[in-house]
């Protein structure tokens, strides 16, 4: 019996060890070449040095696209390192990809009573694309799928528990639904719906109004309202409904159907395995019981049906909805350890394979990178202003050149900012350029050599602004 243990406690560490390797192994090699990647990082990067940890700003405006705690989580390493890396704007992701499987791997342990589970079903999430994607980007939403699985694993604990551990455990998942909402607004509630469609089917909803709930509620109000008063305090209501009118991002529309596609290649290459699986769940018929498999299940319908009724879709909206799947594919396919295994280290050592592509991608793929090594020796001494740049051009060069640039509207407002025997550098898009070149609205001094860039070329221009007395 001891030599069991012993084996089994060697087994979870090698498997703690090896996911570790997954998700740090090249972590920072690939630069930030996305605009959607490098925003949050260019966020965390004007967060560090300005000082401003309440507000965010992104190229010097205030920025409400998102709650706080992805930039933190960012800002607060970088302060300590010095700047922001590609590894450290990744590394809240990784970390949160990490502790996503490790706990599936305790729940699955826990629920069906063998190890052989908990691998399975981490090991899947792992192993399924949109997971090991999502954790290797300085984006919101694997940190946002960490907190509901953190809000559901506790709750669940809470639930099978009895006495102080019970408020323990139902204050800790409350707290998770306040860190998610602190990192994707009202997506942090989700777990909230998931839990009273399963207190509904037990016929347990009375603890909803009980005193641990109650508790549960104070503690969420409080982790989001400690931030957000702090930010009303210095914005003001009045101004932050406005840029929430003026910031309205969800446009993305598909057909109805667009999830039942799209499910197949982010799960892949579980997804194959679905017909299966939910063939298994509807023979099984006392397999709902278990109060962990109907939990699961309903985790598994509330989202994807959720997703499917919202009119705004986007594949990686899929992300929670990974989890609970795994997790049950985990307790139907104990048996089949063995194969799980194989096929977990093929197609984990596949996207790694993928990773390190891109990685060998020539620098051209950043060209915010080689924008702005081109343009630090030509601005030593001289004041850099935009002109007319798009948000997406102007992160990338604000983030490598480690500054913000002001971006003008109107050329002439430069002669307002500046001191008359400043060295005045501009860069605009070339079809700009030639706009005000044609109309004569500015006089050229030099014209510098085009820039190449991902959404076309840049005019970097020499200007010299008198005021007039």
């Amino acid at each position: 019996m001891k030599e069991r243990k012993d084996r089994e406690r060697w087994i979870i560490l090698l498997f703690i060890l090896c996911c570790g390797i997954v998700f740090f192994l090249n972590l920072g090699a690939r630069s930030l070449e996305n605009h959607g990647y490098l925003r949050y990082a260019e966020v965390a990067r004007e967060m560090v040095r300005s000082g401003e940890w309440v507000v965010p700003h992104l190229n010097g405006e205030i920025f409400i696209d998102k709650p706080p705690l992805l930039f933190w989580l960012i800002a607060l390493p970088s302060s300590l390192y010095g700047t922001v890396t590609p590894f450290l704007a990744k590394l809240p992701s990784a970390l949160s990809g990490w502790m996503g499987v490790l706990i599936l791997f305790l729940w699955g342990k826990k629920v069906y009573r063998t190890p052989q589970s908990g691998i399975i079903a981490g090991g899947v999430l792992l192993s399924s694309y949109q997971y090991f994607y999502q954790s290797r980007l300085a984006k919101t939403d694997i940190l946002l799928c960490l907190f509901i699985i953190l809000s559901l694993y506790f709750f669940h604990k809470a639930y099978e528990e009895s006495g102080k551990r019970s408020y323990l455990f139902y204050s800790l998942s409350f707290f998770s639904m306040g860190l998610g909402i602190l990192t994707k607004g009202p997506f942090g509630l989700i777990p909230l719906g998931i839990v009273a469609v399963f207190l509904i089917k037990q016929k347990q909803f009375r603890i909803w109004k009980s005193k641990k709930f109650l508790l549960g509620y104070l503690i969420l109000i409080l982790t989001v309202f400690s931030w957000f008063i702090l930010f009303i305090s210095r914005v003001g209501f009045d101004e932050w409904l406005r840029l929430l009118k003026e910031n309205q991002i969800l446009t993305r529309r598909a057909p109805f159907y667009f999830y039942f596609i799209e499910i197949w290649g982010q799960f892949f290459p579980w997804s194959l395995l679905l017909p299966f699986l939910f063939l298994s769940l509807y023979k099984e018929k006392d397999w709902l019981l278990n109060s962990g498999n109907s939990l699961f299940l309903i985790w598994f319908l509330f989202l994807f049906i959720g997703l499917t009724l919202f009119k705004y879709r986007t594949s990686r909206y899929l992300l929670p909805v990974l989890p609970p799947l795994a997790l049950m594919i985990g307790g139907i396919w104990k048996r089949k350890f063995l194969y799980f295994l194989i096929a977990i280290l093929f197609f984990t050592s596949l996207w790694h394979i993928r990773e390190i592509y891109w990685i060998k991608k020539d620098l051209t793929y950043s060209p915010g990178m080689v924008l702005a090594e081109e343009l630090r020796p030509l601005i030593k001494e001289s004041t850099l202003f935009g002109y007319r740049l798009d948000r997406g051009t102007l992160e990338e060069i604000n983030f490598y050149l480690d500054r913000v640039i002001p971006n003008l509207r109107e050329i002439r407002a430069v002669s307002n900012q500046i001191d008359k025997k400043q060295k005045i550098l501009v860069l605009m898009p070339e079809p700009v350029y030639e706009e005000i070149r044609r109309e004569a609205v500015l006089s050229l001094i030099k014209e510098f050599k085009y820039k190449e860039h991902k959404n076309g070329k840049l005019v970097l221009i020499s200007m010299n602004l008198e005021r007039k007395d």
